[in-house]
């Protein structure tokens, strides 16, 4: 419930971004409203100095809406996604640790805690950034499809049992689209580093389906000089034996197979057509087949989830002892089914997910892993943050240069988007491929021309 309201008069017709930002951070505390066409920005009655420097108007404005409510961020007036990101730059502009610290704390107020979670991700990151290499890219594969959509969802997912008519014809569509990309970016770029398998639930499809799939990209990438070939395995209600073992022989070196809880009555809860027990089966399974390199991932405050269910979660995800985590925060997205449920959302623990983010990095340093690559979205509970733990040696090239933002990829898919480095590292052009799988099949050949008019144009 909102505990009160806040009213921010601006200048012009539109908001200044600063003042979206902000009111973003205290969404959750606080109804704020803008109203334009004023000379000077105020919040209630407190008139604001008009600042030409946004940044500084940011920090006036989180100060005094943070006096008003009470209420202080643990990442201060910081919005950006990506806060290892900020602590790359600061560190190459010749700050040390402490300063940048400091930086952190001082001027985007963000908490000492959190200050030190980016800091330490940053350093981890630090042995994958060589600089910019513009014949290097790597590739992303988009599959639509899932067993069923969960509560929480906003990405490009439909229902396989909707879509089982298409489906043969979407591999068809993406194995020419991998093609006609591939034979493109073989003019521009020297080699590949990592490949990444998203969705969506690629094991959604049929064995028959996934054997197709999972083949098809070494047809036109060099799989065994990739430093990373990752397989988002995801729901373990559509992981086989022989979906295993094709993806083996594929040359996949990770996968990731996601509870996301492992309390049943929340997987009922949130959509997940599985139990903890099938969790389990999948990963014993997975082992067998030898893979020895599995992220799981983690949601901390699922609706109707208290610290103790939490805690559940992570003593089963311990016992099992996999090679990473992905602890993500509960954001409630405008695409997902949770915005428009208002039982669940009523459900949902925000009072207690900072606890739970803390238990999880607890958890994810008794299994021996450090954070490796974090990001941050709108209208996380509590404004925490998603990070990734692995065990030394175990990080993923992928997410990291995906982070970074230094590192092109090629996307293929409904839904998926290349991106494009360009100006030695210091500029980013993509081309989207439409999301719905409708029109991704009425309009595959315009999604290759949009990245071929994109790799010809770079400068």
């Amino acid at each position: 419930m909102k505990e009160c309201k806040i009213v921010i008069n601006h200048p012009g017709d539109v908001a200044p971004y600063a003042v979206i930002e902000v009111a973003q951070i205290f969404d959750n505390v606080a109804e704020i409203e803008t109203v334009s066409g004023c000379e000077k920005v105020a919040v209630n009655s407190i008139d604001a100095p008009l600042y030409d420097d946004t940044k500084e108007l940011k920090r006036w404005l989180y100060r005094t809406i943070s006096e008003v409510t009470g209420y202080k961020s643990p990442w201060g007036c910081m919005t950006g996604i990506r806060p290892a990101k900020i602590v790359n730059t600061l560190l190459e502009s010749g700050m040390n640790r402490e300063q940048v610290l400091n930086e952190l704390m001082d001027f985007y107020y963000v908490s000492e805690k959190k200050a030190s979670l980016a800091m330490e991700t940053a350093l981890v990151q630090a042995p994958f950034l060589n600089g910019f290499d513009e014949k290097v890219a790597d590739w992303y594969a988009n599959m639509p499809f899932c067993p069923t959509r969960c509560l929480y969802c906003s990405f490009t997912s439909n229902s396989i049992t909707k879509y089982k008519k298409v489906v043969d014809k979407y591999l068809d569509y993406m194995e020419a689209e991998l093609k006609a990309t591939s034979s493109l970016a073989e003019k521009k770029f020297t080699y590949y580093e990592n490949l990444y398998l998203g969705g969506g639930t690629p094991t959604s499809l049929n064995e028959a389906q996934f054997e197709r799939y999972i083949s098809m990209f070494g047809k036109y990438i060099d799989i065994g000089s990739l430093k990373e070939f990752s397989l988002e395995a995801g729901r373990p209600d559509s992981i086989t034996s022989l979906k295993l073992k094709a993806a083996k022989r594929a040359g996949v070196t990770r996968i990731s197979i996601n509870p996301q809880t492992m309390n049943d009555v929340t997987l009922k809860r949130i959509g997940r057509a599985h139990t903890k027990n099938q969790v389990i089966e999948a990963f014993t399974m997975a082992r067998e087949e030898g893979f020895d390199n599995i992220n799981m991932d983690l949601i901390a405050g699922l609706p109707g989830e208290t610290e103790e269910m939490f805690r559940y979660t992570l003593d089963c995800i311990e016992k099992l002892n996999p090679e990473g985590i992905t602890v993500h925060t509960l954001s409630i997205k405008r695409a997902a089914d949770l915005k428009r449920d208002e039982e669940n959302r009523g459900a949902l623990s925000e009072d207690v997910v900072g606890k739970m983010v803390d238990m999880a990095k607890e958890s994810a340093g008794k299994m021996g892993m450090h954070p490796f690559y974090m990001y941050r979205q709108k209208h996380m509970l509590g404004n925490h943050e998603n990070v990734s733990y692995c065990k030394p040696g175990f990080e993923s090239p992928y997410n990291i240069h995906i982070m970074e933002e230094d590192r092109t990829i090629l996307g293929i898919g409904a839904g998926a988007v290349t991106k494009v480095v360009m100006d030695g590292g210091n500029r980013i052009e993509r081309a989207f491929n439409v999301k719905s799988v409708e029109y991704y099949l009425e309009r595959m050949e315009q999604m290759v021309e949009r990245k071929k008019n994109l790799l010809q144009s770079e400068n």
